[in-house]
């Protein structure tokens, strides 16, 4: 009697074990259907993103910069989904042979595998509204051309006070967009990039000018060449510029949701004699539309928690 009922206790365990093991392969392969699933969606996605960033930069509707940082949040999400293909090739793998989920052999080998679907798959909506902030970014209208003259007086790199609410006026509908757009993804952690670039015609700096005494003091060069003289007024009506636009932006921090825990990054550079566009080929080298700041802008995503 007692040799029967540990025939049955033992076949009843390995009835256990085996029903335990076919539901972890059947989890297993169902949950590696799904990520298989969701990566080609992602990699088709980062595909389009990809296009349309290379669009953007080859129609000079983005700064280098940006671009860069554009191109490196696409980089890092493919790496990630290149480590979960690499997941799932490592369970189809194991899915191979029946012996890898049994209960030892599963918590041993398989479940750190698994557990790295799972994750992949909880993170699914983080992902779906970084892939939602970056294919809207790279859509927006986020480039303004301005004439130097609208902020600045021949011969002068400083803003008067009196036209400070020129500039602010000028650069308001670029602020209510990024607000806007920020706003929409106020669950991603995210920064909103700043770029401003000057330019400056060919036209030579006079010697005996204050300009070229304040020019040359700025480059701490004894006989600066005109090149250099222009590349640095560029450099500093591009520097003001942004020291105005770093206020404008403060004062209309409400506009921003969670204002506080929105990263924001200010950059400036000068292009000096440098020609703006590629597209026009009859620049001259006094030309007015040479004598422009462009001003880029993009709210990106901080993908770091991936």
């Amino acid at each position: 009697m007692d040799r029967k009922y540990l025939y049955i206790s033992l076949l009843l365990g390995v009835l256990v074990a085996s029903c335990g093991t076919q539901k972890r392969m059947a989890s297993s392969g169902q949950k590696l259907q799904e990520v298989k699933s969701l990566i080609n969606e992602d990699s088709a996605a980062l595909s389009r993103l990809q296009w349309s960033v290379k669009e953007k930069a080859d129609n000079q509707t983005v700064d280098s910069l940006i671009n860069a940082t554009f191109t490196n949040v696409i980089s890092s999400l493919r790496k990630d989904l290149e480590k979960n293909q690499r997941t799932v090739a490592a369970v189809e793998f194991f899915l191979k042979k029946r012996s890898n989920f049994a209960k030892r052999n599963y918590n041993a080998n398989v479940k750190r595998y698994v557990d790295e679907l799972d994750s992949f798959r909880l993170k699914n909506k983080t992902r779906d509204n970084i892939y939602g902030l970056l294919s809207e970014a790279v859509k927006v209208n986020a480039f303004y051309k301005y004439g130097m003259g609208a902020f600045f007086e021949p011969g002068i790199y400083k803003i008067a006070p009196s036209g400070f609410g020129m500039v602010s006026d000028a650069f308001m509908p670029a602020i209510d967009s990024m607000a806007a757009l920020s706003n929409r993804y106020a669950d991603v952690k995210r920064t909103a990039h700043l770029v401003i670039v000057g330019y400056a015609d060919g036209l030579p700096v006079n010697p005996g000018s204050d300009l070229y005494a304040e020019l040359k003091k700025h480059l701490s060069i004894s006989n600066p060449t005109n090149e250099e003289l222009n590349q640095a007024l560029s450099d500093l009506r591009a520097s003001e510029l942004l020291r105005a636009l770093k206020v404008i932006i403060q004062g209309n921090a409400a506009k921003f949701d969670s204002y506080d825990r929105l990263n924001i990054g200010y950059i400036s550079y000068g292009r000096g004699q440098a020609l703006p566009f590629k597209n026009i080929t009859d620049y001259t080298y006094n030309d007015e539309r040479r004598r422009v700041v462009i001003f880029y802008w993009a709210v990106l995503p901080d993908i770091d928690d991936l």
